[in-house]
């Protein structure tokens, strides 16, 4: 992931698409998002996103039509 950020950040123009600051972001996400899906853990699914967009999306509408 911090590699694709810093991938990104060569042509997204954001001040902030460095390597701490990104490591900074993903630590918080994970750090409030895990209980979130802990909790909902029976009504998540994961999906590895490092398809093509398309292929990506197949997985979701999967994901979302099995519901």
């Amino acid at each position: 992931m911090v590699q694709r950020l810093l991938h990104r950040a060569k042509t997204s123009g954001r001040v902030d698409d460095n390597e701490e600051t990104i490591k900074k972001r993903l630590a918080t996400f994970h750090k409030h998002s895990k209980p979130v899906i802990d909790y909902y853990k029976d009504k998540c699914s994961t999906i590895v996103a490092l398809s093509s967009p398309d292929e990506v999306f197949a997985e979701v509408k999967k994901s979302l039509d099995a519901i």
